[in-house]
């Protein structure tokens, strides 16, 4: 439990970078499926171009790459100095000035680096954010709290591209803060929740490091996990040489993560 909970903490990352020497680290699935999906609105978006903010990407290239290829402006948040200072690094050289970095909790209540500027994000990407919020003693006011500054500092038309290791059943109402308005919070709305789902190699998933391996991307079906077909928790059925992983299977599994795409 006491590693679980680590997740939530600057001190268990800034562990981690330290051994990673500055290479990049996938977890959860590899940013190339991420950037399908971002890459897939960034294309259809309408000039300008919007202003992208990226939380939590650790040591990733994932922020270098997208401008690199000709998207900015863009916005790293992160709570880890090391993350910071190795993003600062590689924007130095070669020079990627339309990259912004800033050192911050996404569940912080202010954050005066953008909000003096008052600046408004129209793609928001992270991968496995809030789950790592989620396993910190204050774990949903947390989560509550980064979900309602994500929203609030996004445009309209505005998408969140998040992943998440659990399936829709245990998070399309977190993302609402369905829970935290029934205790008469604010909750936000989303026009519209898409779910997509990342079928993982075997050992793919690492927090550690990037092992290549071949993931599918496939449209969720939410319908079909009520349906014939759908498994049961030990994901047993005849015939299937990978159990459990038939589209709208709504169970937990290691070698599955979801890509929930949420718009404003």
């Amino acid at each position: 439990f006491e590693q679980g909970m680590a997740f939530a903490t600057p001190e268990y990352w800034e562990e981690c970078y330290r051994e990673a020497n500055g290479e990049h680290i996938d977890w959860l699935c590899q940013y190339s499926t991420v950037r399908k999906v971002v890459l897939h609105y960034l294309k259809q978006w309408k000039r300008p171009l919007p202003a992208i903010l990226l939380l939590g990407t650790g040591l990733s290239t994932f922020a270098e790459e997208l401008y690199d290829g000709g998207y900015s402006p863009i916005t790293i948040l992160d709570f880890s100095p090391t993350a910071i200072k190795e993003h600062c690094r590689r924007t130095a050289t070669p020079p990627r000035g339309g990259v912004t970095l800033v050192q911050r909790d996404v569940a912080d209540p202010e954050w005066p680096e953008l909000d003096e500027d008052g600046e408004r994000f129209g793609i928001v990407v992270d991968k496995g954010l809030i789950d790592c919020l989620l396993t910190s003693p204050e774990g949903i006011d947390r989560a509550t709290a980064a979900i309602t500054n994500i929203w609030t500092r996004m445009t309209t038309p505005g998408i969140w591209i998040s992943v998440s290791h659990s399936p829709p059943a245990d998070r399309k109402d977190l993302y609402s803060l369905i829970g935290a308005a029934n205790a008469g919070a604010t909750c936000v709305y989303w026009h519209n929740i898409q779910v997509k789902r990342v079928v993982l190699p075997p050992l793919e998933l690492s927090s550690k490091t990037a092992v290549p391996g071949q993931e599918t991307l496939e449209d969720y079906d939410e319908k079909a996990q009520a349906g014939p077909g759908a498994r049961s928790n030990d994901g047993s059925e005849a015939g299937d040489e990978r159990p459990g992983l038939k589209v709208g299977a709504d169970v937990f599994r290691d070698d599955v993560a979801y890509i929930y795409i949420l718009t404003k």
